[in-house]
């Protein structure tokens, strides 16, 4: 399932029962120990709604839309808190109409063997934009 998501986004989550969507293609982009992805939408706040819910109030806010172009880095540590090693790229996709981007975060250590719903419960919608990581279990 991973590879045919990270392949052929919308389409893979039909397997899953989650409904295509009214508008455009979902690309996914999956965060590794070298790359870190985050998604904004430079023209309005194009978001995968059938799939994340509504977009946070932040990623709508020109604030959002200018420092993360800008200064990525920066801006995930000062607005979220998210701090990327500086070995570690960071890279920016720009949601459209017709291009929905959504982030695969990187699985937490310690979670090796957890069934989905346990996983699931790590995940936040600002994971899969990229303005967060799921949380290590304690």
């Amino acid at each position: 399932f991973k590879r045919r998501l990270l392949d052929t986004g919308r389409e893979a989550l039909r397997d899953m029962d989650v409904p295509p969507g009214r508008l455009g293609r979902l690309a996914v982009a999956e965060d590794t120990d070298e790359v870190h992805h985050v998604v904004v939408c430079t023209l309005c706040s194009c978001y995968p709604h059938d799939v994340l819910g509504d977009p946070p109030w932040w990623y709508r806010s020109d604030d959002y839309k200018r420092r993360i172009v800008a200064d990525p880095r920066a801006a995930l540590a000062d607005m979220f808190g998210l701090r990327i090693p500086p070995g570690r790229t960071v890279r920016v996709h720009d949601s459209t109409s017709d291009l929905r981007w959504m982030v695969l975060p990187r699985r937490p250590a310690g979670t090796g063997g957890w069934d989905e719903d346990r996983l699931a419960a790590l995940v936040t919608s600002e994971c899969l934009v990229g303005a967060a990581e799921p949380e290590a279990p304690r």
